[in-house]
């Protein structure tokens, strides 16, 4: 019998500091292309994606793929982004995309923890 125990998701929670590209932290368009972007970076298929516009400034974005999703909520007025990303089973996955994001949004900072839930016993 194999005891490892293997996670459901393992998601990674981050926080972006400094970001270089303040235009995207603040744009639904530039938002949703990104989010499309990233999800052709990591080889996915985006099986949905939407982007709201806050006021005064501000959008969140979701990105739903097969292996798993990314949600980003931005504050333009302070160069800083929270970024969500979550993993189905496959544990490195999550870490991968996370990876792919930060070259994307180039932060002078970044702060990550990861979190595994539905740890079961296979």
């Amino acid at each position: 019998m194999n005891s490892e125990v293997k996670p459901k998701e393992t998601q990674v929670i981050a926080e972006l500091y400094d970001v270089e590209d303040r235009e995207i932290l603040d744009s639904p368009s530039l938002m949703e292309e990104m989010l499309r972007g990233l999800a052709e970076e990591v080889g996915e298929e985006s099986v949905h994606v939407h982007v709201h516009e806050f006021e005064p400034y501000g959008v969140s974005g979701f990105l739903m793929m097969r292996k798993g999703y990314v949600a980003i909520h931005t504050w333009p007025e302070h160069s800083y982004a929270t970024v969500n990303v979550v993993g189905f089973s496959d544990e490195t996955w999550a870490w991968n995309v996370y990876k792919a994001l930060v070259k994307l949004f180039k932060p002078k900072q970044q702060n990550a923890v990861e979190v595994k839930s539905g740890l079961d016993r296979s």
